[in-house]
């Protein structure tokens, strides 16, 4: 797949979590706020399932509905809806970051080991802040 194809990918598609690979990666920033930042991730989107196994501030592992074996630590529940709004590169009101969404968003949730999301907010807010520049939509 050309680096164009994968930069137009529409979210949750492998080729969209594969351009925030590159971008976490190449992002100077998450490097440094990053270099503890050892975290497995599940992002649900309605009846989809990816896991991120994040190591020392990059991507190194993305899981497309894992199997039954597959475990993770924090899970971020969400409509496509959701994760679209999300994702926008300027989110409305409630949509802004994920502790936002958590507490006014009723279809969204962060479930799991509150303890490891929180320890590693600052990091999951920058990787976040770089997929809201990839967005969610081809185009």
């Amino acid at each position: 797949m050309t680096s164009q194809a994968v930069s137009r990918s529409i979210f949750p598609a492998p080729g969209w979590f594969e351009a925030l690979r590159a971008a976490a990666a190449a992002d100077a920033e998450l490097a440094v706020i990053g270099r503890w930042f050892t975290l497995d991730i599940a992002l649900v989107v309605d009846r989809e399932l990816v896991v991120l196994r994040l190591r020392r501030g990059r991507i190194d592992e993305v899981l497309p509905a894992p199997d039954i074996g597959v475990a993770w630590d924090v899970t971020l529940r969400g409509t496509g809806g959701d994760w679209e709004t999300f994702l926008q590169p300027t989110p409305p009101p409630f949509y802004t970051d994920l502790l936002a969404m958590n507490s006014r968003v009723s279809s969204f949730s962060i479930e799991g080991d509150r303890r490891k999301f929180v320890r590693h907010l600052r990091a999951l807010g920058r990787l976040f802040a770089i997929a809201q520049t990839i967005g969610a939509k081809d185009g």
